[in-house]
């Protein structure tokens, strides 16, 4: 088994090895396919009444990679297209950042020749790949639920973690033959039913084995692992190709090279040349006969044809919808997800080397990996939680006395946390589905008349990452598409 954590890697300047270059020339012609459902030499439609302030064709509410995405493709087809966003920013739930000189990511980062869609982005608009220290490491720790701390050496730490996530997700490929068709085995249906932390009671594993994973585990449900579907997870490892080292390279290994997810959500969106407001917030949605009409909080009344909504999914209560959103889809917007995560990254004056550690809940530094060491800096560490109401996370004391757990006498200088649940605009972190949730995501993305929905929550593949965020944008332009070219069709 290759190894997680002492496998030799290039700079991410240089060549990737001759078993990622295999992957890498796979995910291509896979994302030829997949990729886009905009036009290959776009010509923009010019009819009378497109540009700046409209009437227009389609609305996307959001400016996240799901939005954009959309607003992108549908502006190739020749749509005249608005986009509304809330924040004052885009990127949605990615957010690149400073701290300390250097750019920083926040929100979701992690990006991989596998995941098609968001390769696709990276290599049509000349994007490369950062890599971050994940391998060739000093030291790793695994600290165990009642709080004591394991010095792992890493090698034995990838041996019994590689173990136990093997165990966990044995059953993915029998599950999951076709990943980017999720219920292909009707099995996935029942097994839903059962909790991630149900089935590691089954596995057997050792006491640092459970904590690993669990660890692990608590970081993708942001919540305990016992109210976290199984199947949701494996489908994960599916897509991954069913490979260990794989999965944990496209989580923890790579991100966006060239200014970050930030730079590659700009060049997208400038590509669409669509009509963008910021600052933006809808507060009510009408649908008409003929149209769509979106009141914000800032008096701004929207016509539209169609609107997109690429929301989070705990942010729709904030909006009124006439008439009402379905009942299945208010059930899982009221139900299915849960994620209380956040990410933050913090400075030691002490080099303390190349460290990786896993804390299994409920100590709330879940995942802390070394991003930059030198005897000049100190150590600059990512620390990811999966339940931030464990900890005040902009509390320096608080976060050093968890960090010293581990490395005792350190002294935490500097930190930059982000809690994504307490942005009114997100309201939780990444999406994640509760035990008998994941079989019904079908019902956020299923349209409503002239409502289209996307969102990482809603992709058939990676719906924790951009890679799914942009999938469901692509299908959303393919949603509307259809749409309006049959009226237009039918009106002649």
């Amino acid at each position: 088994m290759t190894s997680h954590l002492e496998k030799p890697r290039l700079g991410a300047s240089q060549a990737v090895d001759r078993r990622s270059l295999m992957r890498l020339g796979a995910a291509a012609a896979g994302a030829v396919a997949l990729a886009s459902c905009a036009k290959e030499n776009p010509e923009r439609d010019t009819r009378e009444g497109g540009g700046k302030g409209g009437p227009y064709d389609v609305a996307v509410i959001g400016a996240g990679y799901a939005g954009i995405t959309a607003a992108r493709d549908l502006a190739a087809k020749g749509w005249r297209v608005v986009v509304l966003e809330a924040r004052p920013r885009i990127g949605g739930r990615t957010f690149t950042s400073e701290f300390l000189g250097r750019k920083i990511e926040l929100g979701g980062s992690s990006v991989h020749w596998v995941q098609p869609h968001v390769f696709a982005e990276m290599q049509r608009y000349g994007f490369g790949f950062d890599e971050v220290p994940l391998y060739n490491l000093d030291a790793s720790y695994i600290m165990t639920a009642d709080g004591k701390v394991h010095n792992v050496a890493p090698a034995a730490f990838d041996t019994l973690y590689s173990d136990a996530f093997n165990k966990f997700c044995a059953n993915s490929r029998t599950l999951f033959p076709q990943p980017y068709k999720p219920f292909a085995n009707p099995d996935v249906l029942k097994i839903d039913d059962t909790s991630a932390a149900a089935h590691i009671g089954t596995l057997g594993l050792d006491p640092l084995q459970r904590a690993a994973l669990n660890a692990e585990l608590v970081l993708y449900a942001g919540a305990p692992t016992s109210v976290f579907s199984y199947a949701s997870f494996v489908k994960l490892f599916a897509l991954a190709s069913w490979d260990p080292f794989t999965f944990t390279d496209s989580e923890k290994h790579w991100h966006i090279a060239n200014g970050g997810t930030a730079a590659l959500a700009k060049a997208i969106l400038d590509d669409s040349k669509a009509d963008v407001r910021l600052g933006t917030v809808v507060k009510e949605v009408e649908q008409t006969g003929k149209g769509v009409i979106l009141r914000t909080a800032d008096g701004q009344t929207v016509e539209a044809r169609a609107a997109v909504f690429t929301l989070p999914t705990k942010v729709y209560p904030d909006i009124e919808f006439k008439p009402g959103l379905s009942a299945a889809k208010r059930a899982f917007i009221d139900n299915a997800e849960m994620c209380d995560g956040a990410t933050m990254y913090m400075r030691v004056k002490k080099n303390i080397g190349n460290t990786f550690t896993f804390c299994d809940d409920p100590n709330p530094l879940n995942a802390i990996q070394t991003e930059e060491f030198s005897d000049e800096i100190g150590t600059i560490l990512k620390a990811t939680i999966g339940r931030q109401s464990l900890i005040d996370i902009n509390d320096k004391d608080a976060i050093t006395a968890e960090l010293r757990k581990i490395h005792p006498g350190v002294e935490v200088t500097d930190i930059a946390p982000y809690n994504w649940v307490k942005d009114p605009f997100s309201k939780q972190a990444w999406p994640s589905y509760k035990v008998g949730w994941f079989k019904k995501y079908k019902d956020m993305a299923k349209s409503e008349d002239r409502l289209f929905f996307a969102g990482a929550a809603t992709a058939d593949g990676w719906h924790a990452y951009i890679d799914g965020a942009v999938e469901s944008g692509i299908r959303a332009c393919r949603e509307v598409t259809e749409k309006l070219a049959r009226e237009d069709a039918t009106n002649g």
